[in-house]
């Protein structure tokens, strides 16, 4: 819903502006100002007045000839409120104002059944399940581990090193995949 607001100028005297009491407008969509002029061609300021939670509009000067339409897009966030919109004429001698009033579009909501989730012991383990498997793949790799240190010691030959410091790295991994 488009909200209209209509100003008639010129319409009595010259600078003379009739503006709404008020303007209904729904977020998401522009209030159209609808200007229309009944004299000689006029100078006018459109300004809002707080109105930085429903639009970036500021002010604008126009010039009106016979009729103008101007849009002021307003947030489709916009919190339900109302802010003055003032018309300046006269080089400032004259302001009227109008007020603005935003409300939010009704909306249906429509709630459908969530999908089924999936049961929890579905063949994955849990973090806290450690299989038998892992832990005699990482004791069995210590324990050769251990032993090829000691005949390392004994007999110091740097192989034995070697080959017991690649177990523990492989018992490494395989405590790491056992817990996947």
């Amino acid at each position: 819903m488009t909200g209209i607001c209509e100003i008639h100028l010129n319409i009595r005297q010259i600078n003379a502006v009739n503006v709404p009491q008020e303007t209904i407008v729904e977020s998401g969509t522009d209030l159209v100002v609808r200007f229309v002029n009944h004299g000689s061609p006029i100078h006018l300021t459109l300004k809002t007045i707080n109105a930085s939670s429903f639009t970036d509009f500021y002010h604008e000067n126009i010039y009106v000839v016979d009729s103008e339409e101007f849009a002021i897009p307003i947030w489709e966030y916009a919190p339900c409120g109302e802010f003055p919109l003032q018309v300046i004429v006269g080089y400032g001698t004259k302001c009227v104002q109008t007020v603005i009033k935003v409300l939010r579009p009704e909306v249906e909501e429509i709630f459908t059944e969530s999908p089924d989730l999936p049961e929890q012991n579905d063949g994955r383990r849990g973090a806290n399940i450690v299989s038998l498997m892992g832990i005699l793949m990482v004791a069995l790799t210590i324990g050769l581990s251990l032993l090829l240190y000691s005949i390392w010691l004994m007999d110091v030959q740097i192989v034995y090193n070697y080959i017991a410091y690649a177990l523990l790295f492989i018992g490494v991994i395989a405590a790491w995949f056992s817990k996947r």
